[in-house]
């Protein structure tokens, strides 16, 4: 089974990831002072489903990077910018 894990800034964002992640088999895993949480992945539309819900999250609390780690690489989720009307 694949898992994406997300290293969470502090156990508070943790908790917070794991309530915008509810839906999903998900797990908060604390070791050596960090915390992470720890999605299993079935299919395609699942994966879809949990990137969708955690780029919401990331854009909505707009506080930075979040880093992740799937398949054995890491990633970075930045917030998607705010696209009003008239805009660029």
């Amino acid at each position: 089974m694949k898992t994406l894990t997300i290293h969470a800034a502090s156990s508070k964002s943790a908790v917070e990831m794991l309530e915008a992640l509810n839906d999903f088999p998900v797990e908060l895993v604390e070791t050596g002072g960090s915390c992470m949480v720890v999605v299993d992945l079935g299919g395609d539309a699942q994966i879809v489903g949990v990137l969708n819900a955690l780029q919401q999250y990331v854009t909505e609390r707009a506080a930075g990077v979040t880093h992740v780690e799937f398949n054995g690489t890491n990633y970075a989720m930045h917030p998607e910018p705010d696209l009003q009307p008239g805009g660029l």
